[in-house]
């Protein structure tokens, strides 16, 4: 395994801006916490995912932390994913997989190659390296911000963000708690348990859920996508809602200011 822990030297709050298009990112907001830390881990010893972590850089300026992760060489980028119950399968580079009588034949650029756990598997045994996931363990203190641009990397937060952006293509975003939430997806998944702040969600051939919303300006666009909220009594404010070809139910919003347009999609507000 490869294992490298950045050392954040900052007291207190930060305001995160992470980039990294593949793998997995976790975010632990713990109000015990006085001094983030962030850890990059990846199965590999060496090859493109080590080098990958070694190669990330870091800047800090003052409170704000900026994280860049390169893409590993022969990686997952203009990759298409298939999630089906808790599995995914990953299609990236070209050429492909046939399965024919219980035989499974791979072509590619690359030649073919078979990898478990991130060696190559051939007749004579292992060898060679691929790339493996990497993996984001990020530890935040209370009253944090966050900024994660990523493509496919799937993303959890646990705790309370005071505002989050995220832009997300698809890749899948499940948070507990969020004060302002600013979200782009494409063909991804965003499920947030509850919204306290004002929410901005643009969405294309995605899915949005959001638990509970008491915010106080919501708005929604909707490119053949689907959107499901539910509104509280404490939400007050304006929430408008732009459909085109896509899908919104929101329930407990009859006492919001609600604005729709909607071009060949389906609104429902109750």
């Amino acid at each position: 395994m490869t294992e490298r822990t950045i050392p954040v030297d900052a007291i207190g709050p930060i305001a995160l801006d992470l980039t990294m298009n593949a793998g997995s990112i976790r975010v632990t907001v713990d109000p015990a916490l006085t001094q983030p830390r962030v850890v990059l881990k990846t199965e590999a010893t060496s090859g493109p995912s080590a080098d990958a972590i070694r190669d990330t850089t870091v800047h800090l300026t003052g409170q704000d932390l900026r994280v860049r992760v390169p893409d590993a060489a022969g990686g997952m980028c203009g990759s298409t994913t298939i999630r089906m119950g808790g599995s995914t399968m990953t299609f990236s580079g070209g050429n492909g997989v046939q399965i024919v009588g219980g035989n499974v034949y791979v072509s590619g650029s690359g030649g073919g190659k078979v990898f478990v756990n991130g060696r190559e598997v051939t007749a004579t045994g292992p060898a060679g390296d691929a790339v493996t996931p990497i993996t984001a363990e990020v530890h935040l203190p209370a009253k944090s911000v966050a900024l994660i641009s990523t493509h496919s990397a799937d993303t959890t937060v646990r705790g309370t963000l005071a505002r989050l952006e995220y832009d997300g293509t698809s890749g899948a975003l499940v948070a507990d708690r969020v004060g302002d939430l600013d979200v782009t997806a494409t063909s991804g998944s965003v499920i947030v348990n509850e919204v306290t702040g004002p929410l901005d969600a643009n969405l294309t051939s995605g899915n949005l859920g959001i638990g509970a919303y008491s915010g106080h300006d919501a708005r929604l666009n909707v490119t053949s996508g689907n959107v499901r909220m539910a509104a509280t009594e404490q939400a007050t404010g304006r929430l408008t809602v732009n459909a085109t070809s896509g899908c919104a139910r929101i329930t407990g919003a009859s006492h919001l200011n609600v604005r729709r347009r909607v071009t060949s999609g389906h609104v429902q507000i109750s």
